[in-house]
C-alpha cells in the first residue's frame, strides 16, 4: 500500500466534530457578540438573565449553576447591574446575604438576546434542508445536556 492510500485512509482532523463544532462555535459566538453588542450584552450574560427570569438567586448559586467563578460572576453581575438589567438585594430570608434579581429592562433585554440568538440560528442554518434544524438542536441539546452545559430550565 502506497504512502498516498494511507494517508487517504487515515482520519482528516477537519471531518472531526471537535474541529467542526470548534469552528462553527467561533463563528456562532463572533455574530452572536455582534448581534448582541448594540443592546449592551455580551454572550456570557445571556445565560444569567435567562436563571435570574425564573427566580432571583445568589451569587454563589448563580456561580455554580453555570459553571463560573464567583469572581466573573461578580464581573457579570456588575456590568449587568451599569445596564439597569439586575439589582442585588438583601434576602429576606437572611440579611447577612444579598440575592440578584431581574428587573424589567433585564427582562426586555432578555427577549431581545433571544431575539438575536434566533436570527444567528438563521444565519448559521438557513442553508440546511427543512427538518434537519430541528435535529441538529436534539442532538447538540442532548451532548450539551450530558456534559452538564446547559442552565437549568
Amino acid at each position: 500500500m502506497g504512502h498516498a492510500s494511507i494517508v487517504a485512509m487515515a482520519p482528516q482532523v477537519t471531518d472531526s466534530l471537535a474541529f467542526l463544532l470548534s469552528k462553527l462555535g467561533q463563528v456562532a459566538s463572533e455574530r452572536f457578540a455582534v448581534h448582541l453588542a448594540p443592546l449592551g450584552l455580551r454572550p456570557r450574560h445571556c445565560a444569567v438573565l435567562q436563571l435570574l427570569a425564573g427566580a432571583p438567586l445568589g451569587q454563589l448559586a448563580l456561580a455554580k449553576t453555570i459553571s463560573v467563578a464567583p469572581s466573573v460572576v461578580v464581573d457579570m453581575l456588575d456590568e449587568l447591574e451599569a445596564l439597569g438589567a439586575v439589582r442585588r438585594v438583601r434576602d429576606t430570608a437572611d440579611r447577612r446575604r444579598q440575592v440578584v434579581e431581574i428587573t424589567d429592562k433585564g427582562r426586555e433585554l432578555g427577549r431581545s438576546a433571544a431575539l438575536a440568538a434566533a436570527q444567528v440560528d438563521a444565519e448559521l442554518l438557513g442553508a440546511l434542508e427543512p427538518g434537519r434544524e430541528g435535529e441538529l438542536r436534539k442532538t447538540l441539546t442532548a451532548a450539551a445536556g450530558t456534559l452538564g452545559l446547559l442552565p437549568p430550565r
